[in-house]
Parts: C-alpha cells; structure tokens; sequence
C-alpha cells in the first residue's frame, strides 16, 4: 500500500496484516510473524520547518546576513 496524503495532513502510515515469513536470527532460519510498514509523508512540511528555523537565526543574527 502506498498513501496519498491529503493536506492539512503531513503523513500517513499504513500497516499490512500479519504473516508468517522465514528470517534469520542469529544465524539459523526460523519463522516468524511480520508486519510489512510504509509511511507517506508531504516533503513540503519539512521543508517549511527547516526554512523557518534558518529565517529565525538569521533574522536573530543580522549581521549574518
């Protein structure tokens, strides 16, 4: 599954059903149940957060400018 986020949402996480699937720990093969995650999110909401944390230093610092 993959989510198509709608804003004001910033992210979506979908989880799959349980299955049993063969994976190695520590060494030897053994079956155990999984879980398969993907996660959606809006770049945009990230981006605006870094943006405005750079504006708020330098706005602090003007000599920076």
């Amino acid at each position: 599954m993959s989510g198509v986020v709608h804003p004001p949402q910033v992210a979506l996480v979908g989880l799959g059903r349980i299955v049993q699937r063969p994976v190695a720990v520590n060494g030897p093969w053994e079956v155990r149940p999984v879980v398969t995650a993907t996660q959606s999110a809006d770049h945009r909401a990230a981006d605006g957060a870094r943006l405005l944390a750079t504006m708020d230093r330098l706005l602090r610092q003007p000599e920076d400018l």
